[in-house]
């Protein structure tokens, strides 16, 4: 049985750790290999000893953190290293990159010491070959999944819609600060807002929200089947998401999702998201009502059946890899 360690620093509730803990309870995955994860203790130096046929990185890359990963690729010469980019994307670098040459070079030294890197969506990918000069063979574009199987048992929401989610964590990358208003501008009787979730932004949120009845804090929530059972519409207005796990399960759920023209929701507005250009609150409030009437049950299953196949290309994606490598 092949041996894959999966090296991760950010243990934090969210998309990383909820990928990595399915993977290594997906069938598909688990034949391809021994799925050990391990985490790294923050500002570690010296990287623990491995005895892996692969290993999987899942750091974040940083001009910190190089030190650490020349460690790790003299200490396994021999041994195949893939690194997954979770982080970084075309958004991340125009909101919060001050010197481009500096973050791309730091790209490219990093991602050189592995022998393949993995984009998790189409605009990554260009954007890494770019950006750490990386060739056409050494990236690969493999999205991370979930188990979807919950969501896909759901009866799909079609019109009227009443209840508008918003799910993850409550920081300025999620783009709730222009929910709110855009939903206060949007609201009909009846329309609700339902958000779930916590993070150092709550406070600004809940005094944004001007205490209107309509709309509803629900803190952090164990379960993401229960908070999208729970809605019609999901929102997802983000300012940066290489990915963005919850626009797969709102789609497999037969939820309507309106997602910002960014990163990796670009992907999911192909396979039957809403796009919405401009990530202001008039566009996002004429959005919203747009949506609590939207009844186009046929595009909806088309999206629920791209969902019900993401695992299994992800799999073939990494068996494709792992075969080729080892």
């Amino acid at each position: 049985m092949r041996r894959i360690c999966h090296l991760v620093d950010d243990t934090s509730p969210g998309g990383v750790t909820r990928f990595l803990d399915t993977i290594k309870s997906s069938p598909g995955m688990c034949e391809l290999g021994h799925h050990r994860i391990v985490p790294l203790r923050a500002g570690l130096s010296t990287p623990p000893g491995i005895e892996a046929d692969v290993i999987v990185s899942h750091i974040v890359l940083s001009w910190k953190n190089l030190p650490f990963l020349f460690q790790l690729r003299a200490r396994n010469v021999r041994t195949p290293m893939i690194h997954m980019e979770h982080s970084y994307s075309p958004a991340f670098e125009k909101l919060y990159v001050a010197s481009p040459v500096r973050f791309g070079a730091m790209l490219t030294v990093g991602l050189s010491l592995f022998d393949r890197v993995i984009s998790i969506s189409s605009a990554q990918q260009q954007w890494l070959k770019d950006k750490a000069r990386l060739s056409d063979s050494k990236i690969v574009l493999i999205p991370p999944f979930v188990d979807l199987t919950d969501f896909l048992k759901m009866q799909p929401r079609l019109r009227p819609a009443k209840r508008i989610g918003a799910i993850g964590r409550l920081d300025p990358q999620k783009g709730f600060d222009i929910l709110i208003p855009a939903f206060r501008e949007a609201a009909a009787h009846g329309l609700t807002l339902e958000i779930f979730g916590d993070g150092p932004e709550r406070q600004a949120l809940e005094k944004l929200s001007e205490m209107n009845p309509a709309i509803t804090f629900h803190g952090h929530v164990d379960d993401p089947v229960a908070a999208m059972e729970s809605v019609d519409i999901i929102a997802m207005p983000s300012r940066r998401e290489p990915y963005g796990l919850v626009a797969i399960e709102a789609l497999a759920a037969g939820r309507t999702l309106l997602v910002s023209r960014v990163d990796g929701l670009v992907d999911h507005a192909h396979n039957g998201a809403i796009a919405v250009d401009r990530l202001i609150v008039t566009d996002w409030a004429a959005a919203l009502k747009a949506a609590s009437t939207i009844d186009d049950r046929i595009k909806i299953d088309r999206a629920r059946g791209i969902a019900e196949l993401s695992e299994g290309k992800s799999v073939i994606g990494w068996k494709d890899l792992l075969d080729e490598i080892a």
